[in-house]
């Protein structure tokens, strides 16, 4: 059996011990009850919530885009955000894969350069990811303040994401000096027989970066509103969240809804296809930690499964019907 197979194996049976932890004690009947306290009323408020967010989403790319002088229709970027993330929810990895679809679909259907269609996906996810890390740090200080976890290795996790804030945020502050950091990088690797083009690689990795660095410089309103819409982002997300414990029947404070939500945050950080088996197991150990009935870890889980998945499926087919 070759080694790749191997892993696949590994992954698949990690899945799958992931899936029997977070069921082997819960029957079916009980996440039916706690599923069906969602009223038709609820359910047409969290659609509503849920759509807005979607909407959300596609704002910060949209005012970078102006910025750079391509004025698209927000509708349009909204669904080549959600057949963005379609894509990447069903590929393996922390969320990643889709973005290439969104530098197609702007150099197809609006002419925009490859280039600059880069740049302005490649600084959407580096905002994304330093907005992501900064809540996650920002939310563990909270829990571990309040003694709900991570006591024991308090340092290590929030070393890693304060590492990972100083490491973005290192890294714009280079590209705002005019620095071309991952180009100097690529410059210096040596590649062995016909590997591509390295040179051609470098040559888009130094005029993306270069861009980037024109933006942070010229445009530090833009940058701000960026910030203010990836805040906003968050918060409509731990209303969401929050909304739907309380509609499943679940009472909780805020540090303990903060609690639950890094779990179902941190799943999608893993090498999992839509954070499958951790998004479940996460929550049923947050409920359980918490004094919770586990059944509600399961029935949340459940229930963002469900919803991104249908966004995801919604996301692939609006993709495959742009032929423009």
């Amino acid at each position: 059996m070759s080694r790749k197979r191997l892993i696949k194996l590994a992954l698949w049976a990690f899945v799958a011990l992931l899936f029997w932890w977070a069921w082997h004690d819960i029957a079916l009947i009980q996440v039916w009850d706690a599923i069906s306290q969602l009223s038709l009323l609820s359910l047409a408020i969290l659609l509503l919530l849920n759509g807005a967010i979607v909407l959300i989403f596609s704002s910060r790319w949209w005012i970078i885009l102006r910025a750079l002088g391509h004025k698209i229709s927000y509708l349009t970027l909204a669904k080549y955000r959600l057949a963005s993330f379609g894509l990447g929810y069903f590929t393996p990895g922390p969320q990643f894969g889709g973005e290439p679809l969104q530098i197609y679909f702007l150099h197809k259907n609006h002419g925009v350069s490859t280039e600059t269609a880069l740049t302005s996906v490649s600084l959407d996810k580096l905002l994304e990811m330093l907005s992501n890390f900064t809540f996650l740090s920002i939310a563990m200080l909270v829990v571990v303040w309040q003694g709900l976890f991570f006591q024991e290795m308090v340092g290590t996790v929030v070393g890693f994401t304060g590492g990972m804030i100083a490491l973005l945020v290192g890294y714009m502050v280079l590209l705002w000096m005019g620095r071309t950091p991952l180009a100097w990088i690529f410059g210096r690797l040596s590649f062995k027989g016909k590997q591509a083009s390295p040179s051609v690689i470098r040559e888009t990795l130094l005029g993306v970066e270069s861009q980037i660095g024109n933006f942070c410089r010229q445009q530090p309103r833009t940058l701000l509103l960026s910030g203010l819409l990836s805040a906003l982002k968050w918060v409509s997300l731990f209303g969401e969240y929050a909304l739907a414990l309380r509609f499943l029947g679940l009472e909780v404070n805020l540090v303990n809804a903060l609690a639950i939500i890094v779990f179902a945050r941190l799943a999608f950080l893993t090498p999992l296809p839509g954070g499958l088996g951790a998004l479940e197991a996460g929550q049923v150990f947050a409920m359980q930690s918490l004094g919770f009935d586990p059944v509600f870890g399961v029935s949340m889980s459940l229930f963002i499964r469900v919803r991104d998945s249908l966004l995801a499926l919604l996301g692939l087919w609006l993709g495959s019907l742009d032929k423009r």
